[in-house]
């Protein structure tokens, strides 16, 4: 008797070879198909809690004078998002658009799925009048509407110091004024006023002082204020009008 198998026996050997194998691959196929759809149902009934969907899933950090509303409008979000598919880069720009806000970081957070903001304030150091309007500047000479900041409480005080007249043509001027005021906290400066000339008044606790427009020797100026603090003691300042060190060579009282 032979050893091997006839002909036809290794035919149906390998007939059910290829059924038993065709068979694995459509169970395969099978569990495969029953695996995801399961996990797409899964993943459809849990999409939704990835999406941004209300004003609560926005987080404002560093943000303590800026009005919040103006920031939810300026954002221009339109809800629902899915969090994967917001554009950080965008929301940034469109919050530097503020002009109270100096800077804006945007962080997307996945779990649990929010907006995180780290805001930069333009801190406020002075009231402004400026075409008719009261607002803040701040120490860059920035003007920025009263509408632009919220939450002056008594905790976050409005400026004591007020700037009336200001133009934007005097944003250089200003920055240095303010640099002299903050440097020479002993003359306690309160009103820093420009004429339609272009002169500035500064009013301290020792007196009303004009400066003038050419502003070349300012600090120079502030030091002349600084050691004027006793003209009170021999002038009486209810007649002073104002002292001009607008050349500091001669210093000239202009009584009423």
């Amino acid at each position: 008797m032979s050893a091997f198998p006839p002909p036809q026996l290794k035919h149906k050997i390998a007939l059910v070879n290829l059924h038993r194998q065709r068979l694995e691959r459509i169970s395969l196929g099978r569990s495969s198909l029953i695996i995801c759809s399961t996990l797409s149902l899964f993943l459809l009934s849990t999409l939704s809690y990835w999406q941004v969907k209300k004003q609560s899933q926005i987080k404002i950090n560093g943000g303590k004078l800026v009005n919040k509303n103006t920031i939810y409008r300026t954002l221009s979000f339109d809800y629902p998002q899915f969090i994967w598919t917001i554009d950080g880069k965008e929301l940034e720009k469109n919050i530097k658009s503020i002009p109270s806000v100096a800077a804006a970081k945007v962080n997307r957070q996945i779990i649990p799925p929010q907006i995180v903001i780290s805001l930069q304030e333009k801190s406020p150091v002075a009231l402004a009048s400026f075409q008719g309007q009261v607002g803040f500047l701040d120490p860059q000479g920035d003007w920025i509407s009263l509408n632009f900041y919220s939450n002056f409480n008594n905790d976050l005080r409005l400026p004591k110091l007020k700037v009336i007249n200001y133009q934007i043509e005097y944003k250089s001027t200003w920055k240095k004024v303010y640099s002299l005021i903050s440097r020479h906290p002993k003359l306690e400066v309160s009103q820093v006023q420009w004429n339609p000339s272009g002169s500035i008044f500064i009013q301290t606790k020792i007196g009303r002082f004009l400066l003038g427009s050419e502003l070349s020797q300012i600090e120079q100026q502030f030091q002349i204020m600084s050691r004027l603090k006793n003209l009170p003691q021999h002038h009486a300042s209810r007649e002073i009008a104002y002292i001009d060190v607008s050349n500091p060579e001669v210093i000239l009282i202009q009584r009423y």
